[in-house]
């Protein structure tokens, strides 16, 4: 029997210390953003062809907005003046998962590593959210990413000899790769 709970991660963003995005990826399904986007009874009316041209506009502005949210949540992590929010929320919360804002009925949480990688979780406003699951998904997608990247026996066949051409961007490639998207969509799958 399929499950009618909408499941409510929107999004999942990964930015390096040096604040360069290397993962951004919306969740929401295509009938989600266009219900959030049209009226139900535009969309009934005027048949398949009107969600077939809704489709392709809401998909890149749900992407757009999503890497709009990733950059704010950047302004906060960086920013002098939400130290001291930060701070108190740490204490209050030790498992270092932070609300970093809500904007247009997404809450938007943050988690920084050591290594400083900072991690971006977009969670729909009407959705009850256990924050022990919320730390559980999020260090899930941080092992992910160093399992991701520290394996030894990944692909290096992109041009071995011109080194200079991929260097830096190594990271990033192997993030946008099949296997980690697989991965993250699994992990958002089974969030509960």
């Amino acid at each position: 029997m399929t499950s009618t709970r909408k499941n409510p991660v929107q999004f999942v963003s990964l930015i390096s210390r040096t604040d360069k995005p290397l993962y951004i990826q919306s969740f929401l399904s295509d009938t989600d953003a266009i219900a959030k986007d049209t009226n139900e009874e535009e969309v009934e009316v005027a048949g398949e062809e009107t969600n077939k041209s809704v489709q392709p506009t809401t998909t890149i502005n749900n992407f757009l907005k999503f890497n709009f949210f990733s950059h704010m949540a950047l302004d906060i992590f960086s920013s002098p003046t939400s130290l001291a929010l930060r701070e108190q929320q740490q204490q209050q919360n030790s498992n270092g998962v932070l609300l970093l804002f809500i904007q247009d009925q997404v809450i938007v949480y943050g988690y920084e590593s050591n290594n400083g990688l900072k991690i971006v979780v977009g969670m729909d406003q009407s959705a009850t959210i256990n924050q022990d699951n919320l730390h559980k998904f999020i260090t899930s997608v941080y092992k992910l990413y160093l399992r991701v990247v520290c394996n030894p026996f990944r692909n290096f066949t992109a041009n071995e000899h011109d080194e200079s051409a991929n260097y830096g961007n190594e990271e990033e490639d192997v993030l946008n790769s099949h296997k980690f998207d697989e991965g993250v969509k699994k992990l958002v799958d089974g969030f509960i």
